[in-house]
């Protein structure tokens, strides 16, 4: 996701003399936790994809044990003359993906702000065109790429509408993904839409409740998706998803809203034990589990206090 200028600035404001020596365009802000090869492979795409624009990149590791920031260091002088900078903040603690983020946005010197996952990997034309697309429209706060698996088109995550009870329940249920195209079904991901054109969007990946935020199908970001979620102790990424959804809904819908939310994920995971039967009935242990493990992660997370902190590890 690329952020216009007025935006980074109400978010991170900076002193005027930072603003007037800035010599970047873009700022690339990349968030490590133990994502080595990713990291470097993100880094090279950068090289190949940004080369023609002045940028700048910082690389926020939250206490990786997989040797990411050596790998950074150890790489860069192989292609220093392609990146015109590199900086490398390593935290000695995994402070989690936002926090991160925030601590390195005030640092940021670029008149656009590109936030990037370190198991993405650019692609030729993109920065270029989402640069276009917010320097054209400055009534735009933010453009977001085609962001795709390896083998799909589009990952439907990245242009969205914000959450709703319904929305979050077809999510749950799986009902979206059973019924791709329907209106109704799929109302989270704007179906029948399937991301080919260009549209204005409620969400982005990674964005939200910004201001004008815009789709671009043209501009594509290759994401290889989990890398770091997957080293984390099952459960904890979907418990973390469903602690946002409902502090949202505290927020912008109200203490009632967000109870219903939570009843609304109990019975989601009360269903999934009968599912998993069914699935083991269909003759996939594998699947049946995947339901009996979701089931417990919902219905603890809606019995537990939702003052509860969560502490991610260093693994």
């Amino acid at each position: 996701m690329l952020i216009g200028e007025a935006c980074h600035r109400k978010i991170a404001p900076r002193h005027q003399d930072t603003l007037l020596s800035s010599a970047s365009v873009i700022s690339i802000l990349i968030v490590s936790f133990n994502t080595a090869p990713e990291l470097v492979a993100c880094l090279e795409s950068l090289a190949r994809c940004a080369a023609a624009l002045p940028h700048e990149i910082i690389v926020v590791d939250n206490g990786s044990s997989d040797g990411s920031v050596e790998a950074v260091q150890q790489r860069f002088p192989a292609v220093q003359q392609r990146f015109p900078a590199v900086q490398v903040i390593a935290n000695q603690e995994n402070l989690g993906f936002s926090k991160a983020n925030n601590q390195a946005l005030p640092l940021a010197r670029g008149e656009y702000v590109l936030f990037l996952n370190p198991d993405s990997e650019m692609q030729p034309g993109t920065l270029e065109r989402m640069l276009a697309e917010l320097a054209g429209f400055p009534e735009r706060a933010a453009v977001g790429p085609r962001v795709r698996k390896q083998h799909e088109f589009i990952s439907p995550n990245c242009a969205r509408r914000l959450p709703t009870l319904w929305t979050e329940l077809s999510n749950l249920l799986w009902l979206d993904r059973i019924f791709p195209r329907s209106r109704i079904m799929a109302w989270k991901y704007y179906a029948p839409w399937a991301g080919t054109t260009d549209r204005d969007v409620e969400c982005l990946l990674g964005a939200a409740e910004l201001g004008r935020l815009r789709y671009l199908s043209g501009a594509t970001v290759l994401h290889h998706y989990s890398v770091s979620a997957r080293k984390l102790p099952y459960g904890l990424t979907k418990r973390l998803g469903l602690q946002a959804t409902y502090q949202y809904f505290i927020k912008h819908r109200g203490q009632a809203y967000a109870r219903a939310y939570v009843a609304a994920v109990a019975f989601v995971g009360i269903v999934a034990y009968p599912l998993g039967f069914v699935r083991l009935l269909g003759g996939s242990l594998r699947k049946a589990r995947r339901r009996w493990d979701e089931a417990r992660v919902f219905v603890a997370w809606a019995w537990q206090s939702k003052a509860v902190t969560y502490t991610l590890p260093r693994l």
